[in-house]
C-alpha cells in the first residue's frame, strides 16, 4: 500500500514538472513572435513644433567620425611615454563576428585582455584574449605562441 502511494505521488510530481514545462515553453514561443516596435520619425510639423531642423545623413556621418577620430592628445600616458611590453600580431575576431588580422603593441596584459597600441587603427585598442583565434606570433622573436600563455608570462 505505501508503495502505491510513492508511485501516485512520483506521477504527480511528475505530472506537475510536465505541465509546467510546456508552459513554459508557450510562454517562451510567444516571445519569439512578438515584434519590436519602432517609433516613426517625427513628422516636418513635429519637427517645427520642436524647433529642429533636419541634417542630412552625410553631414552627421561627418560629425560622428570627426568626434570619433583618434587624437593624438587622447592618447593614453602608455602610449605617450612608451611602455610597451612587445609587439605581437594575431587574428582577431570582435563581438559583431569581424573577422581581422591586428598587430598591436601591447601596453598592459591581464589573463582576461591584452591593451595596447593597435598599428591598423593607429589608437588605443583592447583585445580580450578568448576573442583571438588561433596562435599568436610575438613580433620581435617570432615566436607562435597561445594567447594565454604569452599573457601569462608577460603580467
Amino acid at each position: 500500500m505505501d508503495a502505491l502511494i510513492a508511485l501516485l505521488v512520483l506521477v504527480c510530481i511528475i505530472t506537475g514538472f510536465v505541465l509546467m514545462v510546456r508552459r513554459t515553453n508557450a510562454k517562451g514561443r510567444g516571445l519569439e513572435v512578438r515584434q519590436v516596435h519602432r517609433p516613426e520619425p517625427l513628422s516636418k510639423e513635429q519637427r517645427k513644433a520642436l524647433n529642429l531642423t533636419a541634417r542630412p545623413q552625410a553631414a552627421l556621418d561627418k560629425a560622428w567620425k570627426k568626434a570619433n577620430k583618434p587624437d593624438a592628445t587622447t592618447r593614453t600616458r602608455a602610449i605617450r611615454t612608451g611602455w610597451r611590453m612587445g609587439e605581437v600580431a594575431f587574428t582577431y575576431e570582435d563581438s559583431a563576428g569581424d573577422i581581422s588580422h591586428r598587430t598591436v603593441t601591447a601596453h598592459s596584459v591581464t589573463s582576461v585582455y591584452i591593451k595596447g597600441e593597435c598599428h591598423d587603427r593607429q589608437a588605443e585598442r583592447t583585445f580580450r584574449l578568448d576573442r583571438i583565434i588561433g596562435d599568436l606570433t610575438d613580433c620581435e622573436t617570432g615566436e607562435i605562441l597561445n594567447p594565454k600563455k604569452w599573457a601569462s608570462r608577460h603580467k
